[in-house]
Order: C-alpha cells, then sequence, then structure tokens
C-alpha cells in the first residue's frame, strides 16, 4: 500500500480521554455485558496509554473469545474489539490489518461510524483518509496508478487462492454455524494478499462473518495477471457451513 495510515497520541486520548473529560458515554456503554463491557474498557486504557502492541492482543481476545462462546448477539461488543483493535494496528503501521478489522468492524456495527464521526472525527478520519477505505475509493485510485487489472486486451489470468487454512468453527459451540452463509468480495494486491473486504450475502451472520474474514485476512493468492504482469484485482466467494456427518 503506497499511502501509510498516520495515527498520533491525540487520537489515542480522543479514543477515550476527551469522552471521560465531557462525560459523554463511549459507544461500549451500550454492552450490555458486565464482564465484557469492563474488558473493553481496559482494552481502551490500554489504547490511551500508548501500548498497542497489548491493546491488539486483549482487543483479538476479546473477539476470539466471544467467537469461541458462539456469543452472536454480542455483536456489538465483537465490533468495538474489533475497531480498537484496528486502531492498534494502525499506530503499529499495520495498515492492511487496521484497515480490514476497521471494515469488519463496521459490518458488525452498522452505525459504527456514525457514532465516533462527531466525538472522535479525527479517529474517524484516519481511516477516510485513506483510498483503501473502501473498494469502490481502491479501485479508482489503483486505476488512475495503472495498477488495476483490465477488463479486456492482452492475456489475463485472474488471481487464485493459493494457500489457505481451514476456516474454524466456535470452539465451545461447534455447530454453531451450521446453516449459515457468506458471500464476499475483496481485492488482492500484487503480492497475493488480501485487502477491502465487502460482505455482499448474509452480514446478519454474526459468527461467519467473523470467522471468514479472518480467515481471508492470512490467505494468499497467485494474483491476476495481464501479459504476465501482477495487478490488483477484485475476487471472493461464497461460504456456506453445513452439519457435520
Amino acid at each position: 500500500m503506497k499511502s501509510r495510515l498516520t495515527t498520533v497520541l491525540s487520537l489515542m486520548v480522543l479514543l477515550l480521554g476527551q469522552a471521560a473529560s465531557l462525560s459523554a458515554e463511549l459507544p461500549i456503554d451500550t454492552v450490555k455485558d458486565d464482564k465484557i463491557r469492563q474488558a473493553l474498557r481496559e482494552v481502551s486504557l490500554q489504547l490511551l496509554f500508548g501500548n498497542p502492541v497489548i491493546t491488539r492482543s486483549n482487543a483479538r481476545d476479546i473477539a476470539w473469545g466471544l467467537f469461541n462462546r458462539g456469543l452472536s448477539q454480542e455483536r456489538a461488543a465483537m465490533g468495538y474489539a474489533l475497531a480498537m483493535q484496528a486502531v492498534a494496528e494502525a499506530s503499529m503501521k499495520l495498515d492492511r490489518e487496521a484497515l480490514w478489522h476497521w471494515d469488519m468492524a463496521q459490518v458488525m456495527v452498522p452505525n459504527l461510524r456514525a457514532e465516533l464521526v462527531q466525538s472522535y472525527s479525527g479517529l474517524v478520519g484516519m481511516f477516510d483518509a485513506s483510498p483503501f477505505r473502501d473498494q469502490p475509493s481502491a479501485i479508482e485510485h489503483l486505476s488512475a496508478e495503472g495498477e488495476w487489472l483490465p477488463s479486456e486486451g492482452g492475456t489475463i489470468q485472474a488471481a487464485s487462492v493459493s494457500q489457505k487454512a481451514a476456516i474454524p468453527s466456535p470452539s465451545r459451540k461447534g455447530n454453531a454455524l451450521v446453516g449459515q452463509r457468506v458471500k464476499v468480495s475483496y481485492l488482492v494486491d500484487t503480492q497475493g494478499r488480501t485487502f477491502s473486504p465487502v460482505v455482499e450475502e448474509g452480514s446478519e451472520n454474526t459468527l461467519a462473518v467473523f470467522t471468514v474474514l479472518e480467515s481471508i485476512l492470512v490467505w494468499r493468492h497467485e494474483p491476476a495477471t495481464v501479459d504476465g504482469e501482477a495487478r490488483w484485482s477484485r475476487t471472493g466467494g461464497a461460504f456456506s457451513f453445513q452439519k457435520d456427518r
């Protein structure tokens, strides 16, 4: 990615400090489970005091913990954990992962951006400034740079998955995904990495969305080519979960 997210400590202060000083309610206050809400608050404090590595690890643990327990009703908590993980990754200059988890957070909490933009416009603006904030913006940017796969002309080879792992099910509730289906699209760069996921169908299937997108993040691809030259492209697929026989 050519443009790097810019993260400064003042944005971390905005995430919690401004809300505390103005007695404004943070979005995580809407999480009903006391233990989960407290865990999210602790991660917020870690972010505030500039511990992005610890923040990332603990936010990730919260999200995966909710998934492995099969707690699909805790969709908002999962979304807030993913959002904090994204901010931590941005401060660690893990731009691809940060944008990916920011997108995931907005799938989980569709009004997340609106919840944050008034009090935390700097935080939202940090992600909005990237041309990879969504697929249309990324494609427009890449086309202008001559890096996008053309629709015709030359010998075109589509991107293909070269390395992937099994998509996990919740460890404590093995059948939680049964009957769920998710269709996603995403971009693949010239190195075979994934960017800019979009849930085309099944966005209401919380657990399936989480495990599919977390898995695709680490997949590797053979990039698309035109006349042997690697280009960015869009690909995707549908994932259905059936009961084991």
